[in-house]
């Protein structure tokens, strides 16, 4: 096991360990409590102004919230770039990325809100 492939393992068991409420901080402006959501969902990624068609992927979820979630993706995505995203087979809801940040391996960290109602 290479040193990239042990901290990825890592990273992974610590991933999947967690459940129930996300804490709170105390500077967090959120209406809606956030859960830990670990699964996979299918999303649709819409390309920014002037790129191409709309892309499919499957991505890792980190939380959930009544407003919005959160994913990992091997892509940068952008704030303001639109997806609609499907969450154990229930029909796709429409949301916006409002932030993303880089994980290690190359990874992204993509808040999204969603824009839809249920």
């Amino acid at each position: 096991m290479t040193p990239s492939t042990a901290n990825t393992k890592e990273w992974i068991d610590d991933f999947f360990t967690k459940s129930g409420p996300k804490p709170v901080a105390l500077n967090d402006l959120r209406r809606h409590p956030r859960f830990y959501y670990r699964s996979c969902a299918e999303v649709v990624i819409y390309p920014i102004v002037g790129q191409k068609k709309p892309t499919r992927a499957f991505v890792l979820t980190q939380d959930l919230s009544r407003s919005g979630f959160s994913i990992v993706h091997a892509t940068q995505l952008y704030p303001g770039q639109r997806i609609e995203a499907s969450f154990d087979g229930r029909p796709a809801r429409a949301a916006v990325v409002t932030w993303c940040r880089r994980l290690p391996d190359k990874h992204y960290s993509i808040g999204c809100q969603f824009t839809d109602s249920v």
